[in-house]
């Protein structure tokens, strides 16, 4: 059996923990959760608390993980030779909730208790399949996710705050888990073209 490529070693290092994914998933959530428990729309007073609570942890989670969590990983710079921009990523996600969410307003309490299992259902795909950089609250916060081949043939999904990402960039990233990476790329590098 032959030893692992670095593209193996690379693509398999990493994986967010089971507590990581879920706080993202919270905060993919937060919107939906936030109107659910403004509208109350299950109309039990103690379900409303919760999923403001889940919301504002979500926000607070996420937020500590860019901000504390990323920034203590170490960054690996990367050649990229093929990018394309993928930020219809986050409006499908928010599509997949916005949507049914208009059903809870006027509908009846089954139907309402059915939209939530949906839900659920989601939440389970989103956290057993990483999409975790389908996030409608990094889009708000101006991240964008782009699809990015290596000039080995490895194949990555960046979250950055890069408008553009050219072919041919040079970029510092962090591996989130798999294919997923964090583009810590500074203003000044990418202004200057820096290491």
């Amino acid at each position: 059996m032959a030893p692992p490529t670095l593209t193996d070693v690379r693509t398999t290092a990493f994986r967010p923990s089971l507590l990581v994914r879920l706080v993202m998933l919270a905060a993919a959530y937060s919107p939906l959760l936030l109107l659910l428990a403004v509208l109350n729309s299950f109309r039990l007073e103690w379900l409303r608390w919760v999923l403001v609570g889940l919301s504002a942890a979500g926000v607070v989670g996420t937020l500590l993980f860019l901000f504390l969590a990323i920034p203590r990983r170490n960054a690996t710079p990367e050649l990229l030779s093929r990018v394309k921009p993928r930020d219809a990523e986050a409006l499908k996600f928010f599509a997949s909730y916005v949507v049914p969410f208009f059903v809870t307003t006027s509908a009846p309490t089954a139907a309402r208790w059915g939209l939530l299992i949906y839900l659920l259902m989601i939440a389970v795909l989103y956290v057993q399949s990483d999409l975790y950089y389908s996030n409608p609250l990094l889009a708000l916060w101006g991240y964008r996710v782009f699809e990015a081949d290596r000039p080995d043939g490895g194949y990555l999904l960046l979250i950055t705050r890069s408008w553009y990402l050219a072919p041919g960039q040079s970029r510092d990233l962090i591996p989130l888990g798999g294919y997923v990476h964090f583009d810590r790329t500074t203003r000044r590098q990418r202004r200057t073209g820096l290491r």
